[in-house]
């Protein structure tokens, strides 16, 4: 929870985004509730991150299906470099882990008062984004 708290402070600023996810809204079957398990969220990136210009957009995306799923960028995003700050568990305990990964890179403090630094991945534009569960 740490290190998502900390990279949601630094990234997401105070206005949120209406977003449109083709392929997510359907109609439930007769008898059937659907739980929505790919959540996307969007919001101005922070002005407080000198990183990213004015007008940067983060997506947030939580994928709680038990397989990777694939999402594409349209509109005016497509054409956009996405920096990618996947999170995931790190080691073989799976989501009981203790510890936490950053694109694939384990994060520990450096020293007792110094956070390491919390590189993104740079994805060309128009790149098909894997989220996995």
């Amino acid at each position: 929870d740490y290190w998502l708290s900390l990279l949601y402070k630094r990234l997401i600023g105070p206005k949120v985004l209406a977003i449109h996810v083709a392929g997510l809204q359907r109609k439930p079957r007769p008898g059937r509730v659907i739980r929505d398990k790919l959540r996307i969220y969007a919001h101005c990136t922070s002005y407080h991150n000198h990183n990213y210009v004015r007008g940067s957009i983060t997506l947030y995306i939580i994928n709680l299906h038990r397989s990777r799923k694939k999402i594409k960028l349209a509109g005016t995003l497509r054409d956009k470099i996405v920096h990618q700050y996947l999170l995931q568990p790190y080691g073989k305990d799976g989501l009981h882990s203790k510890s936490v990964q950053l694109n694939g890179q384990p994060l520990t403090m450096v020293d007792d008062g110094t956070l390491p630094e919390l590189k993104p991945r740079p994805l060309r534009a128009g790149r098909t984004l894997v989220i996995p569960p």
